[in-house]
């Protein structure tokens, strides 16, 4: 009697444990495998992707323009103070002249010269003196800056020009020796007008000194075109031009620049 009460307490257990474990275990659902339960292996390979991704699109940023200027940056005024200064220290002719640029792009600058040039000159020998009367003359043509694009507001580039002017000059106090009658005269020219027009090719460099104050010089080939001359001879000096023996020449100028786009501007043109 005993032994068949034990027995039928063994199945019940047997019976209660299947009902209990069973239908769990018909529950579980299998899952997909997610990226955590994923091989070593696969997983390294997916971090270097993401890492060769974020190196690329940081290596096109940066090859990104870092400057975008507008196409009307300002318009520079600038003045030659070369001449005064070499007036200062003895020379006898001189050329004295504004100029405007117009900034496009930051990149090409259109320009535009006037000036006045006169001379009052006497060789060492002091047999003549050439005089040039205070005469108007004129430049225009372009700059273009190298270093557009390097977020710099300072200026490097070469220049193309070409100029014109009429004035009226003629010689003065030309002594002339009559060793027959060992005595000499004084004479002079009448005035001459004549016009004439060359070529230039210039090296330019222009430094921002504060805010939009600038200093800057220019390096220059001037190469003479055409220039009329009299019976007398041709004319020592060209206003805008200088002495006709040479084509080289050399200014310094200071200049105010007038912004036409402010600072936030081009800020959102680069983060475009």
């Amino acid at each position: 009697m005993w032994h068949n009460r034990y027995t039928i307490t063994i199945l019940l257990s047997v019976v209660l444990w299947c009902i209990a474990i069973v239908p769990i275990s018909a529950q579980r659902v299998v899952t997909p495998v997610e990226s955590n339960d994923l091989p070593m292996d696969i997983v390294a390979k997916n971090i270097e992707k993401a890492r060769q991704d974020t190196i690329a699109t940081d290596t096109v940023a940066e090859k990104k323009p870092i400057h975008n200027a507008p196409l009307l940056g300002g318009l520079m005024i600038t003045a030659d103070i070369s001449a005064p200064v070499m007036n200062l220290l003895g020379t006898q002719y001189g050329s004295y002249e504004v100029g405007v640029e117009l900034d496009l792009y930051h990149r090409f600058f259109p320009v535009v010269e006037l000036g006045i040039g006169t001379a009052r000159y006497t060789p060492l020998d002091n047999n003549y003196t050439f005089n040039c009367e205070p005469s108007l003359y004129g430049r225009v043509g372009v700059n273009y800056n190298f270093f557009y694009n390097n977020g710099s507001e300072s200026f490097v580039g070469v220049g193309l020009r070409y100029g014109l002017t009429s004035f009226k000059y003629n010689w003065d106090n030309i002594t002339l020796n009559d060793s027959y009658w060992d005595s000499s005269i004084v004479t002079s020219t009448p005035k001459e007008t004549a016009f004439a027009h060359w070529g230039e090719i210039a090296v330019v460099l222009r430094v921002q000194i504060y805010k939009n104050f600038y200093m800057g010089w220019s390096g220059r080939y001037r190469l003479m075109i055409d220039c009329e001359s009299s019976q007398y001879g041709k004319p020592y000096f060209v206003p805008g031009f200088g002495p006709q023996e040479g084509g080289f020449g050399f200014t310094y100028t200071v200049g105010y620049n007038i912004p036409f786009a402010n600072k936030e501007q081009e800020k959102e043109i680069v983060e475009l």
